[in-house]
């Protein structure tokens, strides 16, 4: 294995293994949601602004899950589309086909960073609400 394949091969299980945490992070969110939601008793109902931070986490949250995800399949199918064109021989292959996974690839990967940051805001300003507040 030559250098440069030695680097593209550590590229790219730092991406997975980013993605599994960015997965492990949305997915394991659901528990301060578990507890955010029986925590509170009928005397004291939540507050209009924990209402909003709830749901803002809980969609941003599910749509870094759903972007990731999304993320995966995109990948998937460019190693294929990558696999096919090699089998061809070489003055017939196109990497147009991949050229547009790739950007696809990449819009994902950052929306969902996005997306992880205002759920994890949103649920640290819930929890500081309630720390400060009991």
């Amino acid at each position: 294995m030559d250098e440069i394949s030695k680097y593209h091969e550590l590229a790219k299980d730092a991406g997975n293994r980013l993605r599994a945490y960015i997965l492990s992070v949305s997915s394991g969110a659901t528990g301060v949601f578990f507890l955010a939601l029986t925590n509170k008793t009928d005397k004291n109902p939540l507050a209009c602004s924990e209402k909003w931070l709830l749901s803002i986490a809980l969609i941003a949250f599910v749509l870094t899950v759903v972007l990731c995800l999304y993320e995966l399949r995109i990948d998937a199918k460019r190693f294929f589309s990558l696999a096919k064109e090699l089998s061809k021989p070489e003055i017939e292959r196109n990497w147009d086909t991949n050229e547009g996974f790739k950007s696809k690839r990449y819009w994902l990967i950052h929306s969902s960073y996005v997306t992880l940051g205002v759920a994890i805001l949103s649920t640290s300003a819930y929890l500081v609400l309630n720390i400060v507040g009991t």
